[in-house]
């Protein structure tokens, strides 16, 4: 059977329609992952993310109808494939050193990530929006059928939608990282240029094609450790110097190093607040049975079963892929008496029915922690795994003042509301926010240094409402 050339015309438009929806969802989540390590990942960057695609996509289907109306050929959907691909390996070019400049020249996350978005993802999006409503005018062939031409279309845009989704979600982001993420959609929008009309100016676009795919391939040195990307997150691992020893250190966004340890030393504790917890446990009465919420390297973990072999530890971490990283870069030799949960922290806590005489609470994606864990039902469960006579220990990043204190206020209450007994030490009660560890207990309980923690009133929230981010937030914004 010989192909005529209407439906081989139809059948590239369905094509273009299915793969344009997969490069628009690959592009919007890839993006959101390349500014994680220089402006945060927080639910203000999303919001920034998102927002700026709808917008660029919207304007996008408006210009793309008039132009549409005015023209509609078969090459335009060509050279608006190729903008495309240059578009997307226009942000592999630029967004270190944009993002760099991004970072210093704003402090407020909100104003960051819309101006991140705008400039790196608006104009993609603003191509992808022309390309529907071409599609829409070459797939019309009668009035009688044109409901069912365009809506063909749109629901291929959004199976393939669906199709990146998932792809990058479970594949792409955990194979080959998010900027060769960029690179191949980038090298698919290119293939799809040269699909549609092959021999019109064939010239003049394979010199545009081998620029783009130049970019699309380079290879990109990092200015700052290894890059690392997993399903669940962006990280950085780096090498610095911590008390004048070389640390190596993991972070997934700006503001705070999440795990660390000495190469030279990898037994000891790097940072004040793990120490600090460490003394807290030690103060226990009972440390049988001991649960850590945030695994980061498993560094705590790991400390905690060499002091403690006769402890059972289970450690809830939500990310499966930072056991390998810990155990290549961070020195993790899976203790005997550990066992690695991999589950997000709130819905093990939900589910959980084994009590434990130690509760570990160390649980930050960059310096932002889940508003699921300062609600008054987060705390109703922790209350029922803590044995009689156990121990809460809670890192937090807070203050003791203005916004701050606010902050802490909400941090405290699901566990205040819990346990009448609270002592805390703070890093530096001189710095605006910092570190605090906090134990909470039924029976008076403390450790060397620390101080009883006395707030007059604390306000408690709930899973319906808790501002966790806009708390963060002007903890920040008002130092």
């Amino acid at each position: 059977m010989v192909m005529n050339k209407k439906s081989a015309r139809v059948g590239k438009l369905e094509t273009i329609a299915f793969v344009s929806g997969f490069v628009l969802m690959v592009f919007e989540l890839a993006g959101a992952r390349i500014l994680a390590p220089t402006i945060g990942s927080s639910t203000y960057v999303w919001t920034s993310v998102i927002g700026v695609i709808i917008a660029a996509l919207s304007l996008g289907y408006w210009v793309g109808g008039k132009v549409a109306d005015a023209r509609g050929h078969m090459i335009d959907l060509a050279r608006l494939c190729l903008a495309i691909a240059a578009t997307i390996a226009y942000v592999l070019v630029i967004h270190m050193s944009f993002l760099a400049w991004v970072a210093e020249s704003f402090d407020d996350p909100r104003i960051e990530g819309v101006v991140a978005s705008f400039v790196l993802f608006a104009p993609t999006s603003f191509l992808l929006g022309v390309l529907s409503p071409y599609l829409a005018k070459l797939n019309v062939r009668s009035l009688k059928t044109s409901g069912s031409s365009i809506a063909s279309l749109s629901a291929l845009n959004s199976v393939g939608g669906i199709v990146g989704t998932f792809v990058a979600g479970f594949i792409l982001f955990g194979y080959i990282g998010s900027r060769e993420t960029f690179g191949l959609i980038a090298i698919i929008m290119l293939g799809l240029s040269w699909l549609i009309v092959p021999k019109i100016q064939w010239k003049l676009r394979t010199g545009l094609s081998v620029g783009v795919l130049f970019f699309a391939i380079l290879p990109l040195e990092t200015t700052y450790g290894l890059q690392i990307d997993t399903p669940t997150a962006h990280y950085t691992v780096f090498e610095t110097q911590r008390d004048g020893k070389k640390m190596r250190g993991i972070a997934t966004g700006p503001g705070a190093t999440q795990s660390g340890i000495f190469p030279d030393d990898p037994d000891s504790l790097v940072f004040w607040y793990t120490q600090q917890l460490d003394k807290a446990i030690a103060s226990a009465p009972h440390k049988k049975s001991i649960l850590v919420l945030g695994g980061g390297t498993f560094t705590l973990p790991q400390h905690l079963a060499y002091k403690y072999p006769d402890s059972s530890i289970d450690v809830v971490e939500i990310d499966p892929k930072l056991a390998d990283i810990s155990r290549q870069h961070f020195n993790y030799k899976d203790p005997a008496n550990v066992q690695l949960i991999f589950d997000d922290a709130r819905t093990y806590v939900n589910q959980a029915t084994k009590q434990y005489d130690i509760i570990v609470v160390d649980v930050y994606g960059d310096t932002h922690v889940p508003f699921s864990m300062i609600t008054r039902e987060y705390g109703d469960r922790i209350n029922a795994l803590l044995t009689p006579d156990g121990v809460v220990a809670v890192n937090m990043i807070a203050g003791l003042d203005g916004g701050c204190n606010i902050l802490l206020n909400a941090l405290d209450a699901p566990y205040r509301a819990q346990f009448p007994n609270a002592s805390y030490a703070i890093q530096d009660d001189q710095a605006a926010y910092g570190n605090v560890v906090v134990s909470y207990s039924r029976q008076p309980h403390s450790w060397e240094g620390a101080k009883p923690l006395v707030l007059e009133t604390y306000t408690l929230y709930d899973d319906n409402r808790a501002p966790a981010e806009l708390l963060q937030y002007d903890c920040r914004r008002k130092q």
